[in-house]
């Protein structure tokens, strides 16, 4: 039986989130919460230039109002149910920009923050200077990024979302698997010393990589098992952006939990609701 304790979802979207549906409001996976086991729901919605938001028709707002316009919605939510809901986002590094997307005074208005440490083929105009084609050129900006995200220093808890998942890389197995041991161990050590949580997250059973008889993924086990090892806090993620993606997703990523031996004293304190919400 999945552990009681592991009750949260750190990683969820509305329709703040460019790539999600327009009718995903955080009140949308309130249905779904008990079946998934789910008691606390943490909105993580991207950070995005305000130029990228105002190409899409939004002209009206920055990068910083249209997230915290969604802070009344969020409150009504957990007003209205007995599942707690944390604010939080999702910050990606940009070359061509030099620094996350989100200023250490800024960070203030959150939760808590996620860094995304792979999303380099989502934003390739960003990339212009890499031959993005190559498996060695993307290995080596996953590694990079993922560093750059321990170098930080903000004055809210942060976590890195799918840790060395090269999102909508057709190279992903040559990728992670030439990730060493040592290199993985030297990653996860980083992140253990600056107590940055690692994301369990619905990459270990996504159809893009082969799974196991568990309809898990080996490739990512192995990493997580490394960040483990490393005493790493972790949170759970499922990434979803709707509830088709959010409903039958925790019992996945508890069990990969369970495999690899994490426990309640292994998880992030704001993945237990030990945190205080700015909504």
């Amino acid at each position: 039986m999945s552990n009681p304790a592991f009750f949260s979802d750190l990683h969820v979207h509305t329709n703040r989130s460019l790539c999600a549906p327009r009718t995903t409001e955080p009140a949308t996976y309130l249905p779904y919460c008990k079946e998934e086991g789910i008691r606390l729901i943490g909105i993580s919605d991207h950070v995005y230039p305000t130029e990228m938001i105002h190409e899409f028709g939004y002209t009206e707002e920055t990068r910083m109002s249209r997230l915290l316009s969604l802070r009344p919605a969020i409150k009504a939510a957990a007003e209205a149910s007995e599942v707690k809901f944390l604010f939080g986002c999702e910050i990606d590094y940009f070359p061509c920009v030099g620094a996350p997307y989100i200023s250490p005074e800024e960070s203030l208005n959150f939760d808590y923050i996620l860094f995304a440490s792979s999303h380099i083929l989502n934003y390739p105009h960003m990339y212009t200077a890499y031959d993005l084609s190559s498996p060695d050129v993307l290995r080596k900006l996953t590694i990079d990024r993922f560093v750059a995200a321990c170098e930080l220093d903000y004055p809210v808890p942060m976590g890195i979302c799918h840790p060395l998942y090269p999102i909508c890389s057709p190279h992903q197995a040559e990728i992670i698997d030439g990730i060493s041991d040592a290199c993985l161990n030297e990653l996860f050590s980083m992140a253990a010393e600056k107590r940055i949580s690692i994301e369990i997250h619905a990459c270990l059973y996504r159809k893009d990589t082969p799974l196991n008889d568990e309809g898990l993924s080996d490739r990512y086990l192995r990493i997580l098992s490394a960040a483990k090892a490393c005493g790493c806090k972790f949170h759970f993620g499922s990434d979803a952006h709707e509830p088709k993606a959010f409903v039958g997703s925790h019992a996945k990523l508890r069990r990969a939990a369970e495999l690899l031996g994490i426990t309640e004293d292994d998880l992030w304190d704001v993945a237990r609701g030990k945190v205080e919400t700015k909504i």
